[in-house]
């Protein structure tokens, strides 16, 4: 799973800031839960509780970027006088068909 987190992080890139720390949040809280089943196997119950605590701290902040999207995602589709900033990154990051397109207009 934190692989697949880590792609989606990846790919989330050029949509938003909220969608990356999402992800963001999700490959180290999945890395710590199998590090923790890790050190309980070997016995290491102490080191395990400790992960299970940073992993139970990083998907709170992924809840709380859950929730932060979902009342943005509300508030715009309802049309309300104001809007939660969500970081939007499509300008930042351009996709393959904008530079393509640069690229034309530049030869041209």
């Amino acid at each position: 799973m934190g692989v697949l987190c880590f792609v989606y992080m990846i790919c989330a890139l050029r949509t938003n800031i909220v969608f990356v720390g999402i992800f963001a949040t999700l490959v180290p809280a999945f890395g710590c839960l199998a590090g923790a089943y890790i050190h309980l196997a070997k016995g290491n119950a102490a080191l395990a509780v400790h992960l299970q605590v940073v992993a139970g701290a990083c998907t709170f902040v992924t809840c709380m970027l859950g929730w932060w999207i979902f009342f943005a995602i509300l508030l715009a589709s309802l049309d309300f006088p104001f809007q939660l900033p969500v970081g939007d990154l499509s300008h930042i990051i351009k996709g393959a068909s904008e530079k393509a397109k640069a690229k034309d207009e530049y030869s041209a």
